[in-house]
C-alpha cells in the first residue's frame, strides 16, 4: 500500500519541489545575508528566521500531497475496491496521512539544508524551525483531510483559499477593521487555520523559547479536523 502511495505521489513531489524553489526565491534570509544586519533583523534573516518559510512549505506540501486523497477514491469508485478485503478505512487513510506528514517535514528539512548551502555555502543551523514546520503540517494536514472527506472535489483549492482568506482576515483585524460582531469574529478566527498561533510559536523560537500554549493549539487544531475526517469516513455511506 505504501509503495503504491509513494508511486502515486511522484508527480505531486515535483509540485513540492517547485514550491520549494518558489519559497527559496522569496526567502530574504537566503538572499540578504551580505547586508550584515544587526539586532532583531539579524535573527530574522538568519537560520532561525527561515522557520516561517519552512512552516509555509510544509503546510503547502500537505495540501499538495493530500489533495483528493479521500475524495478521489470515492468519486472514481475506488473505495469499495480498496476495502473489499477486511481493511479498516480509517486506519488506511490515517497511514497515508502520516506518510504525507513525514514527506512534508522531510521536504522542509531538505529545503533548509540545500538552501543553506546554496545561499551561504555552509549549513548554519536552524533545525529548530522544523518544529514549526511540523506544527504547520499537522494543522493544514488535518484541515485538508476533513475537506477531502466531506467534499467530492476541490478540497485543495478550498484549503488554499482558506489560507489566503486567513492572511487577509488577520491583516484586517490588525488594522482595526471589525466587519462582524465580536462573537462571530472570534468564532471565525477559531475555525480558520491557526496562523496567529503559528506566528506566536515563531516569535518564541526567535528568542530561543517555546510557546507551549500556542503549540498545543496548532496541534489540537489539526488533530480536531483529522478526527472529524475519521468520523466522516467511518459513518458515511460510500458508493
Amino acid at each position: 500500500m505504501m509503495r503504491a502511495f509513494l508511486r502515486a505521489s511522484a508527480p505531486r513531489l515535483v509540485l513540492v519541489l517547485l514550491a520549494a524553489l518558489m519559497f527559496y526565491l522569496m526567502e530574504p534570509g537566503f538572499h540578504a545575508h551580505e547586508a550584515a544586519p544587526s539586532g532583531d533583523l539579524d535573527v530574522q534573516l538568519g537560520p532561525l528566521g527561515i522557520s516561517a518559510t519552512l512552516a509555509n512549505l510544509s503546510g503547502l506540501s500537505m495540501l499538495i500531497l493530500l489533495a483528493g486523497f479521500i475524495a478521489v477514491d470515492r468519486r472514481r469508485g475506488y473505495y469499495r475496491l480498496l476495502f473489499a478485503q477486511p481493511v479498516n478505512p480509517v486506519l488506511y487513510y490515517l497511514a497515508r496521512w502520516a506518510l504525507a506528514l513525514v514527506m512534508a517535514v522531510a521536504a522542509s528539512a531538505v529545503f533548509l539544508w540545500v538552501g543553506s548551502y546554496a545561499a551561504w555555502g555552509e549549513y548554519r543551523g536552524g533545525v529548530e524551525g522544523l518544529y514549526l514546520a511540523l506544527l504547520a503540517a499537522v494543522a493544514y494536514g488535518g484541515l485538508i483531510a476533513f475537506l477531502s472527506a466531506v467534499l467530492p472535489r476541490g478540497d485543495a483549492w478550498v484549503g488554499v483559499m482558506l489560507f489566503l482568506f486567513t492572511f487577509f482576515w488577520l491583516q484586517s483585524l490588525s488594522l482595526g477593521a471589525e466587519p462582524f460582531p465580536a462573537p462571530f469574529r472570534d468564532a471565525l478566527s477559531l475555525l480558520l487555520p491557526p496562523q496567529t498561533a503559528l506566528q506566536d510559536v515563531y516569535d518564541a523560537l526567535l528568542t530561543g523559547k517555546l510557546d507551549a500554549a500556542a503549540s498545543a493549539f496548532c496541534a489540537g487544531y489539526g488533530v480536531f479536523w483529522l478526527a472529524a475526517a475519521g468520523l466522516v469516513v467511518h459513518y458515511r455511506e460510500w458508493p
